[in-house]
């Protein structure tokens, strides 16, 4: 049993002893009233519940079979359902000792009534307002597992573009090296296409796919200088996959065109907090045709939709040096 606001029954049964409690407390502060009486509480508690009860009732069938079904739709009908059910509360206030207020003149039993009503009302709207909120909250969400989705299933084309790219340029430069480079994408290839799957993994997951891509790709340019530090405290914490790489794989390709590449990297984590740094040098030339960061564009949207308010990137890119700093509460 679902034991929320959404259930009907919770939700009413909470209501229902909400309104006894609070009828309760305003007997027990009346001094006239005859549950201060000897012999007397039991009947006035059954009184008082059974009071609350009918005009639950009373409330619940105007809201739900009468306000909400026809008015504003068919006015008539509302009009006559709102007579008949008004002349039915007011017989039982005015014939039984269920009476709503212990005046017995007719105006205030009518005027006690309009408030039930009314009071009730009020119970509807909010009732209403919570519900679409509910459902406002739902759809974002949707929309958003939708987006990330959508994002992720960029991210495989755009990587694999990227590998085979770079296994064009090992074909032609080293033939024999080729079969050896191919496993190797297979291998990060297996991991890329498995945790786009997911929606987080492990960071240390994460971080051994990275060692291997540098490891592909310093084998492929032994000019390429890599530093990769890690100071992972916490094995269990996870993030969103392959967060990381659109950053890596720009640095790898931008400094490719300088002189001496380099690309320092570290990822440091506690339980709570991570941060990536990244810094590679690159040419004004190389990067102005390398691509169209598409990937950066990508991982900022996929950072926004995940991790709201809970990371902070900052890039730039003085000196020919193109620096990130991401830091992401876990």
């Amino acid at each position: 049993m679902n034991f929320s606001y959404f259930n009907f029954w919770v939700r009413n049964v909470v209501l229902y002893l909400f309104f006894c409690l609070l009828g309760l407390i305003a007997i027990l502060m009346d001094k006239d009233h005859p549950i201060h009486e000897d012999g007397q509480a039991l009947r006035a508690i059954f009184q008082g519940g059974m009071i609350v009860l009918i005009a639950h009732i009373q409330v619940y069938v105007h809201n739900v079979y009468l306000y909400k079904k026809y008015f504003s739709k068919n006015n008539w009908k509302y009009f006559f359902g709102i007579v008949l059910l008004f002349s039915s509360y007011f017989l039982i206030n005015y014939f039984t000792p269920f009476r709503f207020v212990r005046n017995e003149e007719p105006v205030t039993m009518g005027i006690s009534i309009f408030t039930v009503y009314l009071v009730g009302l009020g119970f509807y709207y909010t009732h209403k307002n919570i519900l679409e909120r509910n459902l406002l909250f739902k759809t974002e969400l949707i929309e958003r597992d939708e987006e990330i989705r959508h994002l992720k299933a960029q991210l495989n084309p755009h990587f694999l573009f990227n590998a085979l790219n770079n296994l064009y340029g090992t074909a032609l430069t080293d033939p024999a090296e080729t079969p050896d480079k191919i496993l190797e994408l297979s291998d990060l290839l297996r991991y890329q296409i498995e945790s786009s799957k997911r929606e987080r993994v492990s960071l240390d997951e994460e971080v051994q796919f990275i060692r291997k891509y540098l490891s592909y790709e310093q084998n492929r340019n032994p000019k390429l200088k890599i530093d990769f530090e890690t100071d992972i405290s916490s094995g269990l914490s996870s993030i969103s996959p392959m967060l990381f790489m659109p950053f890596i794989e720009n640095a790898i390709k931008y400094s490719a065109h300088t002189d001496h590449p380099f690309c320092f990297l570290s990822i440091h984590s506690d339980k709570k907090n991570l941060e990536f740094k990244m810094r590679n040098n690159f040419t004004e030339d190389g990067r102005k045709f390398s691509g169209t960061n598409t990937g950066i564009s990508n991982t900022k949207k996929r950072l926004e939709l995940t991790y709201k308010n809970k990371h902070e990137l900052l890039i730039s890119d003085a000196n020919k040096v193109y620096s990130v700093e991401l830091s992401i509460k876990l």
